[in-house]
């Protein structure tokens, strides 16, 4: 095959044609402790539980990608076309035969085109910046993540000394983390131990993609940008609760969330490679772009300490204590309006090269969520004053406990060496703290081998890891 050096190192021309192509990927073997898939920590589900019989103490995944990044000449430019994909096999996987079985799952994040500025296809969002560059563990409190992938077209304009500006339509799906319709609860997708989810459902049907801008630069000393987005949070009503006494349906309520942020990242000059990244992003009725992203992370936090009491005993010194907060878009009750979260993430991270083969990355943030109002007005009032209110018992008057305003708080440290070239041997070690704000108990239901029993509202932290082996295998 003939070496096409137009794009760089590792393009061949394809036999017969004009287009250049240039085959990578990897492959990865990583080991957690006290941590999930992609590396979540044991902050939801049943391995939060904290008990020996029901929480695995590590998980293990194996995973394989290529990737074929096409490219040729127009006289519009550079026609290029990416496909990256994969498959994968987690511990966790118990069943046998097709997908998601022992025989593994397919793995998939990028497949678009760019052409004279567009660029189409599955793709990382436009929006984000720091996208957990110097971490392993996919953060709820280091902003927006789309490293998976998705859905979108936009377009950028380049500008002189490596100014740019994008607009970008992106699959809003993807970013609904949230709606809760807390006086039917109609749909529920998945399982927080005896406590509510996010109903996704409660979303309306999708109407317009999220509306990304950005404005960037890129320097030899680094790069930074600003972005913003708007999101449509609308909702509607789902199941036998959503008609009204005269027999009409209740309507959908529109809503409109939004997101705006910024980021730099610094090529310090002390040593080849070095890095610092520092980030901001508020948002209001769109948490996605704070963290909380149900397609990477999670949106649902539920972290239980010790054996509950017994059903019905509410009295806080009996029984264990959980930790529990939701990342909502917002909380309407059927009928009335939607009322969005607000909340803002900030974070940094530096990454030093002791030697060539040797660097070490610090990185740490911090994620607030706020419903605001009174627990009987506004976001918190909707979701006090709702079907929560069966499952929580205020201490010590009714609804003066109830308070789900929540804030995420990590730090963690990641080492790699690579002995040789294109292999990389990572351990990484994060802790993370979650402050809740509710005062009372919590009534839940059965979970694993938990009887119905109560909990006693808490603040909860958790410690996690990771041990990675990748071997690349692009030039």
């Amino acid at each position: 095959m003939k070496v096409c050096s137009i794009y760089g190192a590792g393009f061949y021309y394809i036999p017969g044609t004009d287009t250049c192509l240039k085959v990578g990927g990897f492959v990865r073997y990583e080991y957690t402790f006290n941590s999930g898939g992609s590396h979540t920590p044991y902050w939801s589900g049943a391995v939060a539980r904290d008990t020996r019989q029901d929480t695995p103490f590590y998980n293990t995944r194996a995973r394989g990608v290529i990737s074929f990044d096409a490219r040729s000449q127009t006289e519009w430019g550079t026609l290029r076309s990416y496909l990256r994909a994969g498959w994968d096999f987690n511990s966790d996987t118990t069943e046998l035969g097709a997908e998601g079985s022992y025989r593994g799952n397919r793995y998939f994040d990028r497949a678009f085109i760019q052409f004279a500025g567009l660029t189409v296809g599955k793709t990382q969002s436009f929006f984000d910046f720091y996208a957990d560059a110097l971490n392993y563990t996919p953060s709820i409190i280091t902003g927006s993540d789309t490293g998976i992938g998705n859905n979108l077209i936009a377009y950028t304009a380049t500008f002189g000394g490596g100014f740019s500006a994008t607009v970008s339509l992106e699959e809003n799906t993807h970013r609904r983390v949230g709606l809760y319709d807390a006086s039917t609860d109609g749909i529920v997708i998945g399982a927080t131990p005896g406590l509510p989810q996010p109903t996704y459902g409660n979303y309306a049907a999708e109407r317009y993609p999220d509306i990304v801008g950005n404005l960037r630069v890129d320097q030899p000393w680094g790069s930074a940008q600003i972005m913003g987005a708007i999101h449509d949070a609308s909702a509607s009503c789902y199941g036998t609760f959503c008609v009204g006494p005269t027999g009409a349906n209740f309507e959908a309520q529109d809503a409109t969330g939004f997101a705006i942020g910024g980021g730099i990242k610094l090529n310090v000059p002390w040593a080849q490679g070095d890095e610092l990244w520092l980030q901001g992003t508020y948002a209001n009725g769109a948490a996605s772009y704070l963290g909380f992203n149900r397609y990477l992370s999670t949106p649902v936090l539920a972290m239980y300490r010790t054996a509950g009491a017994a059903a019905g005993n509410v009295l806080p010194a009996l029984g264990g204590s959980v930790g529990a907060a939701w990342a909502f878009d917002g909380v309407f009750q059927t009928g009335g309006p939607v009322e969005l979260t607000e909340g803002f993430q900030f974070n940094a991270a530096f990454q030093h090269y002791w030697t060539p083969a040797l660097r070490t990355s610090v990185f740490g943030g911090y994620s607030e969520l706020s419903f605001p109002g009174t627990t009987t007005t506004g976001t918190r009032g909707a979701f006090c004053t709702g079907t929560f209110a069966a499952i929580f018992v205020s201490n010590p008057a009714a609804n003066a406990g109830c308070n789900p305003d929540f804030s995420v708080t990590q730090v963690g440290t990641r080492t790699i060496w690579s002995p040789v070239k294109n292999l990389d041997i990572g351990v990484e070690v994060l802790y993370t703290r979650l402050d809740q704000n509710f005062d009372g108990t919590f009534i839940a239901a059965p979970g694993g081998g938990r009887a119905p029993s109560t909990f006693n509202a808490k603040d909860q932290d958790t410690w996690s890891g990771t041990l990675r082996f990748q071997r690349n295998f692009w030039p």
